[in-house]
Formats: structure tokens, sequence, C-alpha cells
């Protein structure tokens, strides 16, 4: 029978017949989905031949000319393949994205940030051929310059030029699969110098071990220790004014991603499935109900991806993506009750989703956001203490 969820979720037909989504449609039901649990797994992990398929397939490079090896497609498509790509396999779309801030840099540009902020440097023009069509693969160190107190690394200018960067970067996902690190640190009066340097140890940068991680396990995250490293004039790819750049964070990061959306569809497309596979009514009724609800809020997000300039409208945006995160993890948790003990199986994918739907609460998670979501978790549910506790029998 026709699925209730999947027609829901339906994108136009001029969407489902791009050339991108129809190929993230192919790669993710042949190759991504069959792999998932080997890349939540760190014993086995994302593995580099899916990561080439995906950029051979131009779906690092959606937005991207077709002279430089993209699609040249707009922003709508660009969502449809992340939503397919990250509902098949979580771990590899948290690798790729990774690589699209450094892509989005090389071009001299960051939608919603003003000119007179940045000062382009020539890192960007000497990778930006490879960034562009993803034959060259790029990770990220930044998560910290979110993190409030004294900046987690530092860069101190250099004599006859360039920087020193020294400190601890928490996060870098995809060690051993990219091919070059962009590494972000604060200098004195409050700018922030992104480097773009090969994905290798060096003097005065060290990769620590692999993160034991409770979900996407297999990303190669590890913690990048920067003691001395010694960044020429010609590795930094952007230097940005400080305030100038958190204010971008936050408008940026108010966005609901597409990745989320797409871990959503497929937890919902699951949950009706047990419901007609085990003949579980109240799943099928729950699945339509929720169904519903997502498919009105993501109309609501690619309105304002789409429709409303980056800055305006952050705190509906904020709001919007706290509900969505929450109800993630509502439908995901829902997908478990009705698979019932075998959900449990690290052989079923239903314990993997409900802990990707964890991980999409704190991905580039702010301060607003986890207000946002703390009250998204809070709607409906006076919270006011028991007053008397009836212990009769």
């Amino acid at each position: 029978m026709p699925s209730n969820v999947e027609e829901l979720f339906a994108p136009p037909a001029a969407i489902a017949g791009h050339p991108a989504v129809r190929g993230a449609a192919r790669i993710a039901d042949e190759v991504l989905a069959p792999h998932a649990a080997a890349a939540d797994d760190p014993a086995r992990g994302v593995d580099p031949a899916h990561v080439a398929q995906l950029a051979d397939a131009g779906l690092l490079s959606v937005r991207i000319p077709r002279a430089e090896g993209g699609h040249g497609a707009d922003d709508r498509v660009d969502a449809e393949t992340v939503e397919l790509i990250s509902g098949a396999c979580g771990a590899t779309w948290f690798v790729t994205t990774q690589h699209l801030t450094p892509q989005g840099m090389s071009r001299g540009r960051l939608t919603g940030l003003a000119d007179s902020a940045v000062v382009v440097c020539p890192a960007g023009q000497r990778y930006r051929a490879g960034l562009a069509d993803a034959s060259t693969l790029a990770g990220i160190a930044t998560s910290h310059l979110r993190r409030p107190g004294a900046p987690a690394v530092r860069a101190e200018p250099a004599t006859g030029g360039g920087w020193t960067f020294t400190g601890h970067a928490d996060w870098c996902t995809g060690w051993g699969l990219i091919d070059l690190v962009m590494i972000g640190a604060t200098t004195p009066d409050d700018r922030y110098v992104f480097a773009l340097l090969p994905a290798t140890e060096r003097p005065g940068l060290r990769a620590g071990p692999e993160i034991p991680l409770a979900v996407m396990a297999g990303t190669r995250t590890v913690a990048l220790d920067l003691d001395g490293l010694q960044i020429a004039a010609e590795d930094v790819l952007f230097d940005v004014d400080g305030p100038a750049w958190r204010a971008h964070d936050l408008a940026r990061t108010a966005n609901t991603t597409p990745a989320s959306l797409g871990l959503l569809r497929r937890v919902l497309l699951e949950l009706e499935r047990v419901g007609l596979g085990r003949e579980r009514a109240e799943a099928v009724e729950l699945a339509a109900h929720l169904a519903e609800l997502a498919a009105d809020r993501r109309a609501e997000v690619y309105a304002l991806l789409t429709d409303v300039p980056l800055g305006v409208r952050t705190a509906e945006r904020t709001a919007l993506r706290g509900e969505i995160t929450e109800l993630t993890v509502r439908a995901a948790h829902a997908l478990v009750a009705a698979r019932s003990g075998s959900a449990m199986l690290l052989t079923s994918p239903e314990q993997r989703w409900a802990r990707e739907a964890a991980f999409h609460l704190i991905q580039a998670q702010t301060a607003p956001l986890r207000a946002a979501q703390l009250a998204a978790f809070g709607a409906g549910t006076p919270l006011r203490r028991r007053t008397e506790i009836d212990t009769a029998v």
C-alpha cells in the first residue's frame, strides 16, 4: 500500500528528477545504508571508497558550478541530497559535511558575512579547484571558537609574517580520511585566523587517538594539539573580524540542518513500516501524525532557508530547529517502542537512529539553540512540584 510518510516527504518532480538527487538516492540505497552499521563502528568505520563515490558523483559539490565539477544546483536540490545521505548513513554524512565550509571559504565568501569583515588570503586560491570538485577532501577544527572563556587556540603574529598557533582543538572529524584540515585560532585583537594545511602531523601539530564516541564512532574524530605550529602567510584561508564571525555563526547555526530532517524522515518511514509489518495500528497512526507535523515544519525550514536572507528571523529559525530536534528524538524513541526488544540489538538500526537523534541535539549547538531545545522538550509539560503524594495502597 502507498506510504503516507513517503508522500508527505516526496519532493516536487523537478527536484526528484535532478541528476544529483537521483545519484544521491541510488548511492544512499545501494551503498551507504547497507554499510551504516559498519560506519558507526570504530573497528570498521566510514569507508573511504564510499566517500569517493559521493565525490565522484558530485554530491559534495552540488551547488558548485558545473564548469568546476559540481552540479550547479540550487539550495533546495542540495538539501534533498543531504537528507538522503544523512538518512542512509549518519557517519558518512558527518565526515563529508565538514568539507563544505572550507570549500565555501576557498571561493572567497560565506553567505551572510560582510565583505568588510573578511580578509581573503592565499590558501583559498591554491586549493580552490580540488575543494570545488572534492578531489581534495577537507575537514575542520573550529568548534572550539564557540566555547566561552579564554581562547582554546591562540594565533600570535610570527616574525617575518604568518602566525604561530598554540592550544588544543577538541574536535577534528575524518582524520586519516581528509587531505586538508582547516584550523581556526583567535588573535590578540579578537580576530579569527583560519589556516588550511595538509591533514598530517608535523612539528607543532599532533593528532590524539580516536575519541570514543557514543554515536558515529567510525568517523575518525580526534583532538589536535598545537604547540607553536608555524603557519605561513600562504597557508591562511580567511582572516575574519571576531564579532562579525560570531554574529554570522549564531545566524547560521539557527537554521535546521537538512541532515536532521533526513534522519527524521527515515525514522518516520521505518515507524510506519514496522507498524504495517507487525500489524501495530497505533504505530502507523503515530507515524502519520508525526509525519504531518514534520512535513509542515520542514516546509517552514526550507522557506526560511531559500526565501529569507540569513540573519533575518533568527529567533524563529532557532525555535524551529529546537522543535525539530526534539521531534526527531521523540520519533526515534517511538520507533524503538514500536519495534520492541529487538530494537536494542546492535544489528538493528533503531538503536543507532536513536543515538543519531541525540547527536543532532548537540551538533553546532549554541546557547540560544540549547534554550530552544529545552523549551521544546518542556512544551506541554507543567514544571511544578507535586505537593501531596498518595501512598495508600
